[in-house]
């Protein structure tokens, strides 16, 4: 072979290696500072005690916490159907908490026993009973901790063997998550925690709340308390692959100690926390709010008439993984904003509960924000 054919043939294939490049043009077109803009709300025409709910494929449903009433509205805050289940008989439904959607139906789940599936109606179509009875007491609002995986439900439910979540060092002792088989009724123990976090460790920090998604077969998980983002690949055997720091600009903590931390201890600040995590094929994206020091809480938020003025003090932030380019600026959430429903991408816009009591407006509805992240 000629010299010259050589290197003819060095030349093409260079171009094709160059074209194929494509990365670095969209790296200069892509920003990873976003912001949070409000274009709209909706008006549900229900009024309620709302402190959690989901938002999927154009439909909500949130749930009054003084009754066992489920409502279902679309984006322009239509009420699709409302729902009041018993609490004693047939249908009954009781101490219901996170609700995930999968397949255009509805499961609920309970600390002590059961798991409620719902149709798209929200009729009670089955009540699954854990092989346990759950130990864990008085559920968080609004947590990511149920989550659906190849027709398995994977959830917050300790109480495997009669162990609490609430003994010394249950967190780096025992398995956090349940796998429930909704074809076999049957669940296994899942997921321990990894040696990164503090929670594997012999000293004693405040109780955390578990907040996970699932993208793929990876499992994302927080515990509510730490600014690590666990990654897990889910499979036979659920392992743990490595765990990244989020780096929250504003994240206070009560540092660890050598004994159990007690509940006057625990009241002397305000600690950060992960209020959720959701995922899209490209993105993780995490809510958290600062806290609020010792100095701040003791001095201007200590007595009740001064509860509503905790916003004031306490920031909240949405913080976004983009795969292979880390992670965003932290992204003020304004203090009007309750709660957010759901993020089901970057890329669409989501729904969170507008704070009445913050903004000082008594209304006979529940108003929700329609949000969207925008790229700066």
């Amino acid at each position: 072979m000629s010299k010259k054919y050589l290197f003819l043939s060095f030349l093409i294939a260079l171009s094709f290696s160059c074209s194929e490049q494509k990365p670095d043009s969209f790296e200069e077109e892509f920003s990873n500072e976003w912001e949070l803009v409000i274009l709209d709300s909706i008006q549900v025409d229900y009024l309620a005690d709302v402190r959690d709910g989901i938002f999927n494929n154009g439909i909500g449903l949130t749930k009054d916490i003084g009754s066992t009433t489920l409502i279902k509205f679309d984006s322009i805050g239509k009420i699709l159907t409302k729902k009041q289940y018993p609490k004693e008989g047939p249908g009954t439904v009781l101490w219901l908490e996170t609700l995930v959607e999968h397949k255009g139906e509805f499961f609920g789940t309970t600390s002590f026993n059961n798991i409620y599936h719902f149709d798209a109606d929200l009729n009670l179509k089955e009540s699954l009973e854990m092989p346990f009875l759950g130990e864990a007491r008085g559920g968080a609002y609004n947590r990511r901790n149920v989550a659906v995986w190849n027709e398995k439900l994977l959830l917050w439910y300790p109480g495997r063997n009669g162990i609490s979540p609430y003994i010394d060092y249950f967190y780096r002792d025992y398995p956090l998550l349940e796998l429930f088989d909704l074809k076999t009724k049957s669940s296994k123990a899942v997921v321990i925690a990894p040696p990164t976090s503090k929670y594997s460790t012999d000293d004693f920090f405040n109780q955390p709340d578990l907040n996970f998604t699932i993208e793929n077969d990876s499992l994302y998980l927080t515990f509510s308390n730490e600014s690590l983002l666990h990654i897990y690949t889910l499979g036979d055997s659920n392992k743990w692959q490595r765990s990244i720091d989020f780096n929250p600009v504003d994240f206070k903590l009560t540092p660890g100690q050598k004994t159990p931390v007690t509940y006057q201890e625990s009241m002397k600040m305000k600690e950060a926390q992960i209020h959720g995590i959701y995922s899209d094929s490209n993105n993780i994206i995490v809510s958290y709010h600062g806290g609020i020091d010792s100095d701040t809480l003791n001095n201007n938020l200590k007595e009740r008439e001064n509860f509503c003025r905790y916003p004031e003090f306490q920031k909240n932030y949405l913080k976004i993984y983009r795969h292979g380019y880390g992670w965003s600026n932290d992204v003020i959430i304004p203090s009007k904003i309750k709660i957010i429903l759901n993020i089901e991408s970057v890329d669409k816009p989501f729904y969170a509960l507008r704070n009445d009591e913050y903004i000082g407006e008594e209304q006979d509805y529940i108003t929700f924000y329609k949000l969207q992240l925008v790229q700066k």
